[in-house]
């Protein structure tokens, strides 16, 4: 398998792993845990499990050049604190469905912002690829055809969250290029977690895991699959691919997202929704054509 294909398989693990979070959230929040403290409990185990594979493994992994840390820094401060803020904003002044439409703007920012930075060329395959995840996860997420209107507020926050995962996006893909791509991950779960504390209502937490332990037990297993899964297959997959690439790959999460509803809660599902997994399922085959058309113009 070539380093395309590997690294698409990776992205589309991590969207899948994302994907299923609703499952470990449905049950936490039911049993009493906030917003922020269920991303605070997952960024919490996810730090421990890596610093002990590290620990276990490879201890040089812990090293990283100090000109670096500044950026991973920044990823973990967005990823922990700034993304969920914005998300969990829209998603609570809006619709849920809204703010995964507008989180899944990131790949515009992504392919912008790649354009930008690392002179990533917008091919015609890229562009119309684009278009269909777009179009995609407004028919997944039923958005087209309710004539809901969100709040103005909820409209910004909902975009700067597809920013924000954009710039996550942007800024692990430029670290990893210069870092194992372990230590990467390692670094930013341990600095989300640390800028997640001052907002992890740490007595009530404590009280509520006390009363029931196994809030512990399913934080873990969420961890182990949304966090440290996630972010390796992650991080290993944008070192293999580009940064645009990676973003369309990754739009798996509202398709595997909306098929945990469908499957385990029972969701409604419709012709506009099998249409649009459909279609953001061709614009990964057709990333994948751009790909193998590539490989061919090589030989």
């Amino acid at each position: 398998m070539d380093n395309n294909r590997k690294g698409a398989l990776l992205i589309i693990l991590a969207g899948t792993c994302w994907g299923v979070i609703s499952i470990f959230i449905n049950y936490l929040s039911a049993a009493g845990l906030g917003e922020m403290q269920i991303s605070f409990l997952r960024q919490l185990f996810a730090a421990l499990v890596f610093c002990t594979v590290i620990f276990i493994s490879d201890r040089s992994r812990f090293r990283i050049p100090l000109k670096d840390l500044w950026l991973i820094m920044l990823v973990g401060l967005i990823n922990g604190v700034v993304f969920n803020f914005l998300y969990f904003y829209t998603i609570i002044n809006s619709r849920a469905s809204i703010a995964v439409v507008l989180l899944y703007t990131s790949p515009v920012f992504v392919i912008i912002l790649a354009r930008l930075f690392f002179k990533e060329k917008i091919t015609g395959y890229k562009a119309i690829a684009l278009v269909m995840t777009v179009v995609g996860c407004l028919f997944v997420t039923g958005v087209i055809g309710e004539g809901y209107t969100p709040p103005p507020v909820a409209i910004l926050t909902g975009v700067l969250t597809g920013l924000s995962y954009a710039l996550n996006n942007i800024m692990t893909s430029a670290a990893v290029k210069k870092n194992d791509p372990q230590t990467v991950t390692m670094y930013t779960l341990l600095f989300s977690f640390l800028f997640l504390i001052p907002f992890s209502g740490w007595s009530s937490l404590t009280s509520l895991c006390r009363a029931n332990p196994m809030i512990l037990a399913v934080a873990f297993l969420m961890c182990l699959v949304t966090a440290v899964l996630a972010q390796y297959f992650f991080s290993v997959g944008l070192k293999l691919i580009e940064s645009g690439k990676a973003a369309i790959y990754g739009a798996t999460e509202p398709i595997v997202g909306s098929l945990v509803g469908i499957l385990i809660f029972h969701e409604e599902s419709n012709f506009m929704k099998i249409a649009g997994i459909i279609m953001v399922i061709a614009a990964i085959l057709l990333i994948g054509k751009s790909d193998a058309d590539k490989g061919e113009d090589a030989k």
